[in-house]
């Protein structure tokens, strides 16, 4: 399952989580975010295991920050972080039981790895592209406190951030498909085991 930014959940947030049947989440936040806003699952003994693999981490992400595209700043986490992808794919293969995976604003870190997961669990692009433009919908209210809190010379580029395309997600998938073969290749040149991808599919298709 994929979130946005669970930093601000209380220990009764953490314990409903744990009822409810989640035995790990990944923090996909880059190290400073991390320490900005520390995990509520990094620290209490009790709850759900907490793991840290970053998606975009520190030195990446002023580059990235300066690309002005989003469609492109996709494409540049697939090929300058594919090992921290693989990563990411590997600690799902190795956990047993539900996962939750969340970035801060939950549309593009968690998006990118929700759609390669469907992709790689055979799932259509046409419904990943679905999948991922619903997140629109979820993160309605929360465009709407981000955009009020931008500077008025950020307005027009945050407004354009604050969108889920679905020719955004395709584009990765295609980059993915051309550029590696797709996604299992791509992620198996990041360092995943084929046993993990088999595990993997697995728990994605059961």
């Amino acid at each position: 399952m994929r979130s946005d930014n669970v930093s601000y959940l209380t220990p009764d947030g953490v314990m409903a989580m744990w009822n409810f049947g989640v035995t790990h989440v990944i923090d996909l936040r880059s190290e400073s975010e991390v320490a900005k806003f520390p995990s509520p699952f990094a620290g209490p003994e009790y709850g759900p295991e907490y793991l840290h693999r970053p998606l975009v981490d520190d030195a990446l992400s002023p580059e990235l920050a300066e690309v002005p595209s989003m469609s492109d700043r996709y494409l540049m986490m697939l090929e300058r972080r594919q090992t921290g992808l693989g990563d990411i794919f590997k600690a799902v293969a190795r956990v047993d039981g539900p996962v939750v995976f969340h970035c801060y604003a939950g549309k593009d870190r968690t998006g990118l790895v929700a759609a390669m997961m469907l992709s790689l669990a055979g799932v259509h692009s046409d419904a990943i592209a679905a999948d991922y433009a619903e997140t629109d919908v979820h993160l309605a209210d929360r465009y709407v406190e981000w955009l009020a809190a931008t500077p008025p010379e950020r307005l027009d580029a945050m407004r354009d951030e604050l969108r889920c395309p679905p020719e955004w997600i395709l584009g990765a998938l295609d980059h993915l498909d051309h550029r590696w073969g797709g996604v299992e290749p791509y992620l198996l040149a990041g360092g995943v085991e084929p046993t993990e991808i088999d595990r993997l599919k697995e728990k994605l298709i059961n």
